[in-house]
């Protein structure tokens, strides 16, 4: 940071600049040109004395100067210090579009981190490959398998299966209720199912993606990737989670 020659100068600047009657009779000066003290007053619902006052901190920070034209003593502005104080907010907006661009640049890489963030799990489920897949378009079976911990009620479920539909799943927790919504992206029967993820702690365009492969007639493997996560400890969470509800939907199914 630059270091200003004469600090004190810029102090009595801003000193003198803080204080709104200072400022107006600055402004008057500027635009009226030079006057007297006593016609100064005259705008101002306090005493001549106060308003010399004020003048005198102006002269002080060298904001204006006094002249003498015969008997008559007048007041005028002297904004030649101006541009120290002016320099210094230049450089002070200089330093902040530095740091707001260091910020910008902190959460590009917080957002290219979140998407490099990835749950990937499989389990393999005791059933044929078409109820499996149907399973999670189901409300009604979702509601059952939907519980990423064990000891969890049933949650509450409703969608609309098909691409471009919605769908909202409120998880129960105690007497905490924890929502999640999304929209079917693709829905490719019985191989490939896609579709965003929101909830509380959900990363903007978090996306699930399930793969289904049939093993036997009776078995079907579930590869389960879901992309974007906020940080690694939510990642690690939801990776818990995925694994409870495919299990869970072993049991209802299997």
């Amino acid at each position: 940071m630059v270091e200003y020659e004469n600090d004190k100068i810029l102090t009595e600047l801003l000193k003198a600049m803080s204080d709104t009657t200072r400022r107006s009779l600055l402004t008057r000066l500027c635009q009226q040109g030079a006057s007297r003290v006593t016609d100064l007053a005259d705008y101002y619902d306090m005493s001549l004395n106060g308003i010399s006052k004020h003048i005198k901190v102006l002269e002080r920070a060298e904001l204006v100067k006094r002249k003498t034209i015969g008997r008559t003593h007048l007041i005028e502005a002297n904004l030649h210090r101006v541009d120290l104080a002016e320099n210094w907010l230049k450089e002070l907006k200089s330093i902040w579009e530095l740091r707001l661009d260091k910020l910008d640049e902190i959460m590009k890489n917080r957002g290219e981190k979140m998407t490099d963030l990835t749950v990937n799990v499989e389990k393999m489920i005791e059933a044929p490959i078409e109820e499996v897949f149907g399973a999670w378009l189901n409300p009604k079976i979702l509601a059952q398998f939907m519980m990423p911990m064990s000891g969890m009620p049933k949650s509450d479920v409703e969608n609309d299966a098909r691409e471009g539909g919605s769908f909202s799943i409120i998880m129960h927790a105690g007497s905490d209720e924890l929502p999640h919504t999304g929209k079917y992206l693709e829905i490719k029967r019985p191989d490939k199912l896609v579709f965003t993820w929101v909830s509380h702690c959900s990363a903007d365009k978090s996306i699930v993606t399930l793969n289904f492969k049939k093993i036997e007639n009776n078995k079907t493997n579930i590869s389960l990737s879901h992309v974007k996560f906020l940080d690694e400890k939510t990642r690690s969470d939801h990776e818990g989670g995925w694994m409870g509800i495919l299990s869970k939907l072993n049991e209802v199914i299997g």
